[in-house]
């Protein structure tokens, strides 16, 4: 489940450099806030939010709050030594998770996944790519969206559709272009504008079967 951006929000030095260690270790890419006062120039960059609650300016709930105004889809998981059923309360109606503290870091890393898969369902890594096939996007390996034009997206989607099958020209002009006039070089323009902007222009992800067509390669071999 690596690749995801995390971002932790946790006073405490011990316990954020643990978690910090750990996430990487499963790599995630971690934005660690010791107060949460920089929070708005983070929430449209991270999957997912791990929440202390008790911090020195403004308390996780509050912090919540305001990033569910930005965006519903971000999970949260609220972090606290709060084990009153009130405060559990509260925070699972803030948030989408509560962990009392101590916890075993193993749990954690269980509810985050099952958190990530829900809110962003299947997503499969090749290489330094990380695709949400339900959302349709693309990220790099610091968790940062690779835009596409319509037409790039729907290559490359049918590719992955398709994966580890060849696709021919043939195939990809019924798909993309069937009522068009068919230029022999499109679709050659289209890919190789596709393979710079996920640095494949090696073919190695979209590799090229000579006399037959394009191949998405889900498991490829360093």
């Amino acid at each position: 489940m690596g690749g995801y951006q995390i971002l932790l929000v946790e006073d405490d030095l011990q316990i954020g450099q643990l978690l910090k260690g750990i996430l990487a270790a499963k790599g995630y890419n971690v934005r660690w806030s010791q107060d949460g006062a920089d929070i708005s120039g983070h929430v449209s960059k991270v999957d997912l939010v791990i929440m202390d609650v008790m911090l020195p300016l403004e308390d996780g709930y509050q912090l919540s709050k305001k990033i569910k105004q930005v965006s519903h889809q971000i999970p949260i998981i609220f972090l606290t030594a709060r084990s009153d059923i009130e405060s559990k309360l509260k925070g699972l109606e803030i948030g989408e998770d509560y962990l009392a503290k101590p916890f075993d870091p193993r749990e954690l890393l269980v509810r985050m996944e099952k958190l990530l898969h829900h809110a962003y369902g299947e997503v499969l890594i090749i290489q330094h790519l990380k695709i949400s096939c339900d959302r349709q996007q693309l990220f790099n390996e610091d968790g940062l969206e690779i835009f596409l034009t319509p037409t790039e997206r729907k290559i490359f989607f049918y590719l992955y559709e398709n994966r580890d099958c060849i696709l021919t020209k043939e195939h990809f002009f019924e798909y993309i272009w069937p009522l068009e006039d068919r230029n022999p070089s499109i679709l050659n323009v289209h890919m190789k504008k596709l393979r710079t902007k996920i640095r494949d222009e090696n073919g190695q992800i979209i590799q090229t079967i000579y006399g037959e067509g394009y191949r998405l390669n889900s498991r490829i071999r360093t």
